[in-house]
């Protein structure tokens, strides 16, 4: 039987740039270490060839699942849908045990209920544009 690894992403300050891989644990860096140097807190990702230190708040998961482009979808992307242009943040739900989608107004539901996913479209993620996901008072 094969086993699929799951997949991880990482955003890396060093390189200003997204890596990819299959595994990774939080760098137990002190709080005045931390302090000291400026810096948040880290992450350390096994990519292919080599491990990277990312920034822990943008560790995401692959969901297994694919938007209208074929792009891999994972936890902390914002994702628009088409029919009705609204945005979503992606994220795993510890007490449902599965993925969900989380619109601007807080209504959310399960990843596995978003049908059909041709109509989903990854316009970013929350790391690097957090302010997409703002709600308008106007």
């Amino acid at each position: 039987m094969i086993k699929k690894q799951p997949k991880f992403r990482g955003y890396s300050l060093e390189t200003n740039s997204w890596h990819y891989g299959h595994g990774w644990f939080e760098i137990d860096y002190t709080d005045e270490f931390k302090q000291q140097k400026c810096i948040d807190d880290k992450a350390c990702l096994y990519t292919e060839g080599y491990p990277v230190e990312c920034e822990l708040k943008s560790m995401g998961q692959f969901t297994g699942l694919k938007d209208k482009n074929g792009k891999e979808i994972y936890e902390g992307d914002i994702v628009r849908r088409s029919l009705t242009g609204s945005k979503f943040k992606v994220y795993y739900s510890e007490s449902g045990a599965c993925y969900r989608v989380q619109r601007q107004d807080g209504w959310h539901f399960n990843v596995n209920e978003i049908f059909p996913l041709d109509d989903w479209e990854i316009i970013s993620n929350i790391y690097e544009n957090p302010s997409l996901l703002e709600v308008s008072h106007e």
